[in-house]
């Protein structure tokens, strides 16, 4: 079996069968990453498509592991979906909130109490700006400067995002 820096090699002369397997490599999680910002199976494929499209075209330059190569690709994707986002979306998907998160550090949030899929029900049914911050910074593990930036917003205004959404999918979980 050919080691990741081979299928690279390969990958970077153009050979079908190297990018099919980079393509295997990373297209679940790729897709995955965008179904839970977009929330539309549709959208998330062709974000998937157009992610992995983007990042073999930038194969030449790309050096890195396994991990490294899937995390590029899923920050792609990422990016696009926000950009996907903003484009259908009628309101700005985050508020601009007071200060008051800045000093706020990450909590060791107790959900094993409740059903995955109620967490997943009570996630995707948070206000957008919330759902967005907590997808990116527990499933995707992004740190709140990288959100910021990601989201065109200011860091104490995810950290807000945050702290309210994580409350509210306590609630939520609760109820």
């Amino acid at each position: 079996m050919l080691g990741f820096d081979t299928i690279l090699e390969q990958g970077k002369k153009q050979n079908q069968d190297a990018l099919m397997r980079l393509y295997d490599l990373c297209c679940n999680a790729v897709f995955n990453a965008s179904y839970r910002i977009v929330l539309n199976g549709q959208d998330a494929e062709e974000i998937t498509q157009d992610a992995i499209l983007k990042a073999f075209e930038n194969l030449n330059s790309f050096k890195g592991s396994e991990r490294d190569f899937v995390a590029f690709v899923k920050t792609i994707a990422i990016n696009r979906s926000i950009d996907m986002f903003r484009r259908h979306s009628k309101e700005p998907f985050y508020e601009e909130i007071d200060n008051t998160a800045d000093q706020i550090e990450d909590e060791d949030d107790d959900f094993e109490d409740f059903p995955i899929e109620k967490i997943k029900e009570a996630l995707n049914n948070l206000p957008d700006g919330y759902r967005l911050t907590i997808t990116l910074r527990l499933i995707e593990g992004k740190e709140f400067a990288e959100i910021a930036e990601m989201m065109g917003i200011k860091e104490s205004t995810v950290r807000s995002q945050y702290v309210r959404g994580l409350e509210k999918l306590r609630t939520t979980c609760r109820g």
